[in-house]
């Protein structure tokens, strides 16, 4: 396990993965520079929305922890190729973006909105959501991939609904893990086959201005 989360990790400076954390990191600065630092706690208002924001906290925390190594042992105790596989790079993808988003808590200290710690950059539950989405939609296509994705965005939502980040902290994490799973998908040697393995993403600059260039 720990050689392929390395080699995944020095993927991570490779396309399209690179430009997916270069782009989190320009738009996660530009949030900050304009959002308040109190953040936006209970922008969704009350009601079911507010009240399903609650449950993030368990899902895409242990609740991830958990699940993924458990679909990695139930695909391995069934002979299932295909589970064993998804579970392992769902688990490789976790491990991934967990040790980046732990070192950047370190390395950046800043509290939360609500106060309770130091640790707020950035959201380890969104990287967490964002990197089981990479994964699912690289290895199963946009039929898994897709709800995946917007479980992502809701829990990046609902992390600032409950007061825990601010915009610019659930961006950085959505950039990081999707980053993560896409560096663990494209090394595997499995039959998935995603959208983006294999792209490259490049900028151009030439007489017209500059471009962005998908190969």
């Amino acid at each position: 396990m720990a050689d392929r989360v390395y080699l995944a990790a020095t993927r991570l400076d490779e396309n399209p993965q690179s430009f997916v954390m270069l782009g989190g990191a320009g738009l996660s600065a530009a949030l900050a520079l304009v959002e308040e630092d109190g953040g936006c706690a209970g922008f969704m208002g009350e009601g079911v929305a507010g009240d399903a924001a609650s449950l993030v906290e368990p899902v895409f925390g242990y609740g991830a922890i958990a699940a993924c190594p458990a679909v990695w042992a139930i695909g391995a105790a069934t002979s299932s190729d295909g589970m064993e596989e998804t579970g392992r790079d769902l688990t490789d993808g976790l491990i991934l973006s967990y040790g980046v988003v732990g070192t950047l808590k370190l390395c950046i200290p800043r509290e939360r909105p609500d106060g309770s710690d130091s640790m707020s950059f950035p959201s380890a539950h969104s990287a967490a959501a964002a990197a089981i989405a990479a994964v699912l939609w690289q290895r199963h296509g946009a039929q898994a991939g897709a709800p995946a994705a917007l479980a992502a965005a809701w829990t990046a939502l609902s992390r600032v609904h409950t007061g825990r980040h601010r915009p610019s902290e659930v961006v950085a994490g959505l950039a990081i893990g999707a980053a993560c799973g896409l560096a663990v998908a494209e090394g595997d040697g499995g039959s998935g086959g995603g959208p983006l393995r294999g792209l490259a993403v490049g900028l151009v600059l030439d007489g017209d201005g500059l471009g962005v260039t998908l190969r």
